[in-house]
C-alpha cells in the first residue's frame, strides 16, 4: 500500500531558518522538495570527502583480521586529515609494490648471469679488459670463438647458452650472438633492495592495523556526521527567500501516517505552514512510501528493483508475492531441493542477527513452495518419482501437464493483472466506463481458453472417447464465439471514452493488434516448465554419475556421497539462481504490462540526520 502524502509550505522568518532545518532534520519526518539540480561547491566537497571516508573504512576493516576494533571515538577528530593519512599510507604500499615489481623483473632478468660483482668488471676496464655478455642457442655456438677470445660460459637457461667474452679496448670481436646490456649493479645489491621494500610494506601495514583497530569507529562516526552536514548544506539552499529575504519559503512531503505528530512539532514552535494534497501535475514528483504487513513487506526490495509505483496507482507488492513464490516453486521444482532452502533458512535464523529474519522467512517460504510443487511434479534430489514402484506414484503430475500447468498459471496472473488495472482505471477515472475496455480484454481471453477446451484435454492426453462424450464443451465453445466478439467490441468502443466514435474505433483497432503480445506473454510462462525440467534434468545427471563411483572398490561409497553432495549443492545454487531470476522476469514485463503498471516513483527520503 503507498502512504498518501500531503504537501507543505513553510514560512519561517530568516533568522529561524537555520534553527527551524536543524528541528526537521531531528525531527527526521519531511521529505524535501529540491528545485536546485546543481550542488554547491561546498556540497560538492562534502560528497567526495564522504566517498573517501567510505573507501578508508572499507580499506582498514580488511587490515582488521579478527573482525573486531576499539569503540571509542574520537568526536573531535579531523575527517580529512584521518583519511589523508590513509590514502597516503595506501598510495607508498602501492608505490613499493610497483617498485617490488620492476626490481624482481631486473632480478629475473640477472639470474642466468649469476651474481657477479659489477664493480669487478669496471675495475676491468679501467685496466683496459672490457666485458661483453651474449647469449645464444647452444647449438649455434662455435666453438673456435673458446680458442680465439676469452669465453667464459656462465649458464644453460631456457634453452640458451649464456656467456662472457673478456678483450682487450680496441680489440674487435666477431661473434654473431645476441649481445645483452651490461648490468649497472649486482643480484646481491637487487636483493637488498627488494627487501628495503619489504620492510616498508611490512612497516605500513603494521601501522594500518594499528591505525585500522584505533580509528574505524571514529571515521564511522565521522562518515554519519559528514553524511548530516551534507544533506543540511543541501537542503540549506531549498528555500526560496520572500519579502526582501526576512522570509523563508520552504516546500515538502509529510506522510499520513506521521502527519499529527508533525503538526504537533510545528503548532508548539510557531511555525506557519500550509497543507494541501497533491495535485495532478505533481504525481510524478510525490515521494513513495510503501506501507506493508509482515508478508508483502519481504517483497518489497524485490519490486525496488525494478521501480517504485506511481503515487497514483495501486501498489502491487502484495498482489505479484504470491505468484513469485509460487513461480519459484515451479521452476526449482524439487521437493528434496525444497527441504534444503527450509532446513537452511530455520537453521541460520538461530544464527543470525535479527536483521536477517525477514530474508530467511522468505527462504523458508520459497523453499516450502519448492516442497509443494517437487510433490505435484514427484521430483526429490533428481529422482522422478512417476518412475518408480511407489503405490501413490500415478498422484503426480507428468511433464505434460506441468507445461500446461505453467501456461495455466500465465493465464492466471495476467488476468489477475488485468483486473488490478480494471480497477485503478476506476480509480483513476472516477467511472466503471473507464474500465469496459479492460473486461473486453478479459472476455476474449476467457472466450479463447473455452474454446480451446477440448483441444487442451487432447494434449492431456485424456481418452478421446471419454472427450467426444463431453457435448457441453462444444456448447461452450459456441457461447465463447460470441462472447469473444462482445470483448472486441468493448475495445473497440471504450479503449478512451474521452474521444469520439470514430477516434474511439481507430484506437481499438490498433489495440487489437496487440493480441499478438497477448499471446506472447502467456507463451512466457512456459519458462517455468523450461526451468522445472532442465534442473529436475541436471538432478538425475548427477545421480547416475554419482552412481557409477559405487563400482570402486572400498572408497567408491565415500565418493559417491561426496559427489552427490557437491553436485546437488551446485545445482541447487544453479537452479536457485534461474528460479529468482525467472519469475522477476514474469513479474516486471508480464505481469505489470497487463496490470497497466507505469512505476518511476521517487523514493520517500526525509530530511534527518544519520542513525
Amino acid at each position: 500500500m503507498i502512504v498518501k502524502m500531503k504537501k507543505y509550505t513553510f514560512l519561517i522568518y530568516h533568522r529561524e531558518y537555520e534553527q527551524f532545518l536543524e528541528d526537521i532534520q531531528d525531527m527526521g519526518m519531511v521529505h524535501i522538495v529540491e528545485k536546485k539540480d546543481v550542488s554547491a561547491e561546498s556540497v560538492r566537497a562534502k560528497i567526495n570527502l564522504i566517498r573517501r571516508i567510505d573507501s578508508s573504512i572499507k580499506h582498514l576493516k580488511t587490515k582488521v583480521t579478527d573482525g573486531s576494533y576499539s569503540k571509542e571515538i574520537n568526536k573531535d577528530a579531523d575527517a580529512e586529515k584521518l583519511v589523508t593519512e590513509v590514502e597516503k599510507l595506501y598510495l607508498d604500499i602501492d608505490q613499493n609494490h610497483q617498485k617490488l615489481h620492476q626490481i624482481n623483473k631486473e632480478l629475473t632478468n640477472q639470474q642466468p648471469w649469476g651474481d657477479f660483482s659489477v664493480e669487478t668488471v669496471r675495475k676491468l676496464q679501467a685496466e683496459g679488459i672490457e666485458t661483453k655478455l651474449f647469449t645464444i642457442n647452444p647449438k649455434a655456438f662455435k666453438e673456435e670463438w673458446s680458442s680465439k677470445y676469452a669465453v667464459e660460459k656462465i649458464s644453460h637457461l631456457g634453452g640458451n647458452l649464456n656467456f662472457a667474452v673478456f678483450f682487450r679496448t680496441g680489440e674487435e670481436i666477431d661473434i654473431k650472438a645476441d649481445e645483452v646490456r651490461m648490468f649497472e649493479r649486482s643480484i646481491t645489491a637487487i636483493r637488498a633492495e627488494i627487501n628495503e621494500h619489504k620492510a616498508k610494506i611490512a612497516k605500513d601495514n603494521e601501522y594500518l592495523a594499528k591505525f585500522a583497530h584505533d580509528n574505524i569507529a571514529t571515521l564511522e562516526y565521522l562518515r554519519k556526521d559528514t553524511s548530516n552536514e551534507k544533506e543540511y548544506m543541501q537542503i540549506y539552499d531549498e528555500a526560496t527567500p520572500a519579502a526582501d529575504y526576512k522570509l523563508m519559503i520552504l516546500e515538502g512531503w509529510i506522510p499520513a501516517t506521521t502527519e499529527a505528530k508533525a503538526k504537533e512539532y510545528f503548532e508548539s514552535r510557531h511555525i506557519v505552514y500550509l497543507e494541501r494534497e497533491p495535485v495532478e501535475e505533481e504525481v510524478p514528483q510525490v515521494p513513495i512510501l510503501m506501507q506493508n504487513g509482515y508478508f508483502a513487506k519481504m517483497f518489497e526490495p524485490i519490486g525496488k528493483l525494478f521501480s517504485l509505483p506511481a503515487y497514483n496507482e495501486i501498489d502491487l507488492t502484495v498482489f505479484f508475492a504470491p505468484f513469485f513464490m509460487l513461480f519459484f516453486g515451479f521452476c526449482l521444482g524439487d521437493a528434496g531441493y525444497g527441504i534444503v532452502l527450509v532446513t537452511v533458512g530455520t537453521v541460520l535464523k538461530f544464527k543470525l542477527n535479527k536483521e536477517w529474519k525477514p530474508m530467511l522467512t522468505l527462504v523458508q517460504l520459497l523453499g516450502s513452495m519448492t516442497i509443494l510443487m517437487g510433490v505435484v511434479g514427484g521430483t526429490f534430489f533428481g529422482i522422478n518419482l512417476i518412475e518408480t514402484d511407489l503405490s501413490f506414484r500415478d498422484m503426480f503430475l507428468d511433464s505434460n501437464s506441468m507445461f500446461w500447468l505453467a501456461l495455466g498459471l500465465g493465464v492466471i496472473q495476467i488476468l489477475f493483472g488485468m483486473c488490478i488495472k480494471a480497477a485503478n482505471l476506476i480509480k483513476k477515472g472516477g467511472s466503471f466506463i473507464y474500465a469496459l475496455s479492460t473486461f473486453g480484454w478479459m472476455i476474449m481471453v476467457l472466450s479463447f481458453v473455452a474454446m480451446s477446451s477440448k483441444a487442451i484435454l487432447g494434449y492431456l492426453k485424456m481418452d478421446p472417447e471419454a472427450i467426444a462424450q463431453l457435448t457441453y464443451l462444444d456448447t461452450i465453445a459456441g457461447i465463447a464465439g460470441k462472447t469473444a466478439l462482445v470483448g472486441v467490441a468493448l475495445i473497440l468502443l471504450f479503449n478512451d471514452p474521452k474521444a469520439n466514435l470514430i477516434i474511439r474505433i481507430l484506437k481499438g483497432m490498433w489495440q487489437l493488434y496487440d493480441i499478438t503480445g497477448l499471446f506472447g506473454d502467456v507463451l512466457s510462462y512456459i519458462r517455468l516448465f523450461a526451468l522445472g525440467v532442465s534442473g529436475a534434468i541436471l538432478g538425475l545427471v548427477i545421480n547416475n554419475i554419482a552412481a557409477e563411483f559405487l563400482n570402486i572398490p572400498y572408497v567408491g561409497w565415500v565418493v559417491f556421497i561426496v559427489f552427490l553432495i557437491i553436485g546437488h549443492i551446485g545445482n541447487i545454487l544453479l537452479s536457485g539462481l534461474g528460479s529468482l531470476v525467472h519469475p522477476m522476469r514474469l513479474t516486471f514485463v508480464e505481469f505489470y504490462k497487463n496490470s497497466g503498471w507505469t512505476g518511476g516513483g521517487k523514493e520517500y527520503k526525509p530530511f534527518k540526520k544519520s542513525v
